[in-house]
Parts: structure tokens; sequence; C-alpha cells
């Protein structure tokens, strides 16, 4: 049988599980090691190591994931970047009550906007230096997309094949 993988702060006795971390405002954040969880008067609390370097690494995850944000989420991006929901809302070209809607999860933050939160978040002084790499990169792919993209006028055929459409190659219409 197996040992139990031990998980814990340097300084303190090993854990048997990962600590949920629910003090970041996020469900869904474990950590395996760089913490220390201490009793006061009775209630038990947790010091974390480098706790600005590990928010970073939840806003780059969050950032970087292909999922929609979830309202908790787009709180967290917006506290870490040290923005009031105003401040955030006159970036975004929208009303700071549809930022209050968003974290609220009354409604869903659309594309272009859930794009443009990403952006601001990686150009903040918080993501940095990880967020200038992911945005070259970012801005590198859509050159090539710009490089690559045909005439406006070009014309494409299509050819329906069963139940879907297909594209033909190029003619001249």
């Amino acid at each position: 049988m197996k040992e139990p993988k031990l998980f814990f702060h340097a300084s303190a006795t090993p854990a048997t599980k990962p600590y949920h971390y629910k003090e970041c405002g996020l469900t869904n954040v474990y950590l395996m090691n760089g913490y220390a969880l201490e009793k006061y008067d009775g209630e038990e609390y947790v010091s974390v190591d480098n706790v600005e370097a590990l928010w970073k690494a939840i806003g780059l995850n969050l950032i970087t994931s292909q999922k929609m944000l979830l309202p908790t989420e787009v709180r967290f991006l917006r506290n870490q970047m040290s923005m009031t929901q105003a401040e955030l809302a006159h970036l975004l070209r929208v009303d700071d009550q549809t930022v209050a809607r968003w974290e609220k999860g009354l409604s869903k933050v659309p594309g272009p906007a859930d794009v443009a939160l990403r952006m601001l978040f990686l150009a903040a002084p918080v993501a940095q230096p990880e967020g200038r790499k992911v945005l070259t990169k970012f801005i590198d792919l859509v050159d090539q997309l710009v490089e690559t993209d045909a005439p406006t006028d070009d014309r494409v055929l299509f050819a329906q094949n069963g139940e879907k459409w297909e594209r033909e190659q190029r003619v001249d219409c």
C-alpha cells in the first residue's frame, strides 16, 4: 500500500491533503505547499509564503484558460489590478453597474469584454514579466493572421456534402 503524500510548509507539520485556499475568493484553488496553518485563540488561520506571487499565478492561470470567466474570477482579477468597478468599467467602456452585474453573476461577460479584461490583466504591473510574454505571443499570432489574410474581394465556393457544407477549391464566380 502506498503511503499518503504529505503537503506542508517547510516549518509546519506535514498535512495529508492539499489546503483548500478559499481566502482568495475563489472556490477551486488548492495549495500543495508553501503555507502554514496556525491557531490563535482556538481559530485556525493560514499563512501563505509570497502571497503576491501566488495571486499572480492564480490570475495568469485564469486569463490563459479557455473558459469564460466566472463572476468570482472577474472580481479576483479586478482586485489584483487594484481597480474599482468604476475604473474597470471606464477602461472596458461599460457602465460600472455592468461590472457589478458580472461580478454578481446577474449577467455574463460578453466575449469582447472578456478578451479585453484578460488583456488588461496581462498588461497590468501585477502580471509582469509573465504577462508581457503572453501578450507578445498573442500579438505575434495576430500579426501572422493579418499577413495571411485573403483579400476582401476573394470569392469562395461552398458545396453541400450530405448534411454539411464544405469549402471547395477557390474559383472565380
